[in-house]
């Protein structure tokens, strides 16, 4: 994206617990298809999924409102699931509508980018949120940190496939 952005990616994974090349060596969850599953011994719930979500969803807004954004672009559209959408390549998202597209995109409902002149927000593989803004934004690191996310300056693998419009 630009030079000037401030790139992060903001995770469940502890950074703690990844090895030389940057690979995470816990066994955790990975996607909403985990409910149900153990982990660690100890059983994802509906309930615990849905704090993660909120979560994510939670810093991914406080970044966005942090750093003065207001709307995203969505970008690069994947429905190969045929789920019915009410969004479609280009559509401009409000803060609102993006929270709502956050949650669908991270139960793997669909696949775009969320992008603007100076920020986006990506979600990838293996829950993996990547987060651009213009301006550092240390609340919105802050409450990550509240909730159990970490924050991590990381550039978005998902940044180089097109020019947000």
């Amino acid at each position: 994206m630009h030079s000037t952005m401030f790139e992060y990616r903001v995770t469940k994974y502890d950074p703690a617990l990844r090895d030389a090349s940057g690979a995470y060596t816990r066994s955790e969850w990975t996607a909403v298809s985990d409910v149900g599953s153990s982990f660690n011994g100890i059983l994802l719930t509906e309930l615990a999924y849905l704090r993660i979500e909120s979560a994510y969803i939670a810093v991914a807004l406080a970044f966005l409102r942090e750093s003065g954004v207001t709307s995203l672009v969505v970008n690069s559209l994947e429905n190969h699931r045929k789920t019915e959408l009410t969004i479609g390549e280009g559509t401009h998202l409000s803060l609102a509508q993006i929270g709502a597209t956050l949650s669908r995109l991270l139960r793997e409902e669909f696949w775009c980018r969320l992008e603007g002149a100076d920020s986006f927000v990506h979600i990838g593989y293996d829950y993996y949120m990547y987060i651009g803004v213009p301006v550092v934004c240390p609340k919105a690191r802050q409450l990550a940190t509240a909730h159990g996310l970490f924050v991590e300056p990381f550039w978005s693998p998902y940044g180089d496939l097109g020019a947000a419009k």
